[in-house]
């Protein structure tokens, strides 16, 4: 039975009286000493308050805030939701609370409405504190929205929390074996497929930004699973449909889990690098052996996943023009990181490092074009927090060619900084974390010594 007395009586083993039930005992008021009772009252209160200050969500916007989500971020830094069966469930009443309010604090972030927006830091809260009294209910729902809180919190500059949710997220993962495919496409397997793949993606972003080790990098992965069906197959599914026979055709996001499998090789060339332990040789083989690999993946990517005007606008009329062109801004991001040492004067020359700069500048370029070409175009915008990183690697490498470059080489990197500056411009308004990126850039402009500031990345 739960104590009536206050600490403070209990201790002195007297009878605790009080005016009221939430009031301080008599003897502590007499005292003038913090009763236990009125404290934890007021604390439940707060609590209350807290909880029901939540602004009433209307199913009229939470529809708008969901498919404001599905229209600027499904499918681009994770693909975690058959969007049918998404707008069934919200229409229906049918999805946990937590999930909708992950989903609509991200939602809300691209409403013209200041109103609006204003909604995702309580959204948000809610949502934290609705899954962190759930944590033992492991199901991927609850995978979803601790990706969709992880995501939040790398986008509002909280990398500890960024970390936490989306290593929850792979544990429960982990434990209901997302990863193993039921033998047909169905909504249900597809669908855990894609959450599992978008954590192996998070993973490599999120251990290269912090320096952390990579937690879904074994034997067993990514080997063991099945790559996902293409994007128009999966959005085709239907809640009975189950085809046994059905060919597992790769779309974007299978190109982008191949692609990304590359990441971790780089991030450990990049990392000793830094560390100036490998001799010129090496050095040069090791980066070579990787921009092969890379490549290679390119030139095998079939006819209608080759980067071409026509294939853009093809996929544009299918609404995943701004999946095609991530999936190839990645991959001139992680090929101008494999070259991106290639830039550093103060280590030994070696052979071939000019060709090496030559394409880390090339690779800066086309990802620069690209962004241009993304932002002119309808339904191709790139508007997650990691384009905010890519663009300012791509950035540095163009400081380069405008501080030490040929005098030719010059006007199209000022140009294309020009529109890198103006795309995270249009990020930090909707990524606080992007507002350290914007306020460096101007301070990469200036020489010291003569010399660039080009640092060493490795993600």
């Amino acid at each position: 039975m739960k104590a009536t007395s206050c600490l403070q009586c209990r201790e002195a083993k007297r009878r605790c009286v009080k005016q009221t039930i939430d009031s301080p005992c008599n003897t502590c008021q007499r005292k003038n000493l913090a009763c236990s009772s009125h404290v934890s009252s007021q604390t439940t209160s707060a609590s209350k308050e807290t909880h029901e200050s939540l602004p009433e969500l209307t199913a009229e916007l939470a529809i708008e805030f969901v498919e404001s989500y599905l229209t600027h971020l499904d499918g681009l830094p994770h693909s975690i939701f058959h969007q049918e069966t998404l707008r069934r469930q919200v229409r229906d009443k049918e999805i946990g609370d937590a999930l909708l309010y992950s989903i609509c604090a991200l939602g809300s972030k691209f409403s013209p409405k200041s109103e609006h927006r204003a909604l995702e830091n309580p959204l948000t809260k809610e949502a934290k504190r609705l899954v962190q009294a759930d944590l033992e209910n492991v199901c991927i729902e609850n995978v979803q929205t601790c990706i969709l809180l992880s995501l939040l919190s790398a986008g509002n500059c909280h990398t500890s929390s960024e970390t936490l949710f989306l290593r929850i997220a792979i544990g429960m993962a982990e434990v209901l074996q997302l990863n193993f495919s039921a033998d047909g496409p169905s909504i249900v397997s597809e669908t855990a497929l894609r959450t599992w793949w978008s954590l192996y993606i998070l993973d490599r972003w999120c251990s290269s930004g912090l320096g952390i080790p990579r937690h879904l990098d074994n034997p067993h992965c990514p080997d063991s699973s099945p790559l996902p069906i293409d994007e128009t197959s999966f959005k085709c599914l239907r809640p009975s449909s189950s085809n046994q026979n059905s060919s597992r055709t790769p779309g974007v996001f299978a190109h982008m889990v191949t692609l990304i499998q590359h990441f971790g090789h780089i991030q450990g060339v990049n990392r000793v690098m830094a560390k100036g332990d490998m001799v010129p040789k090496v050095k040069c083989d090791a980066i070579k052996l990787i921009g092969q690999k890379l490549e290679s993946w390119r030139t095998d990517l079939p006819e209608n996943m080759q980067m071409t005007i026509q294939n853009i606008y093809s996929h544009q009329q299918n609404d995943l023009g701004g999946h095609f062109i991530a999936l190839h801004l990645v991959f001139h991001h992680l090929s101008a990181l494999v070259y991106f040492n290639s830039l550093e004067t103060k280590e030994p020359s070696y052979i071939g490092q000019e060709d090496h700069i030559a394409l880390c500048k090339s690779h800066a370029s086309s990802f620069s074009s690209l962004l241009h070409t993304s932002r002119q175009m309808s339904g191709c915008q790139q508007n997650y927090p990691t384009v905010g990183h890519m663009t300012t690697v791509a950035s540095a490498v163009l400081l380069h060619t405008l501080l030490l470059g040929e005098p030719k080489d010059i006007p199209k990197a000022r140009q294309e900084l020009n529109t890198n500056f103006e795309a995270l411009i249009e990020l930090r308004q909707y990524w606080p974390v992007t507002e350290a990126m914007v306020d460096d850039f101007p301070e990469d402009m200036p020489l010291v010594d003569g010399k660039s500031q080009v640092g060493r990345m490795d993600g």
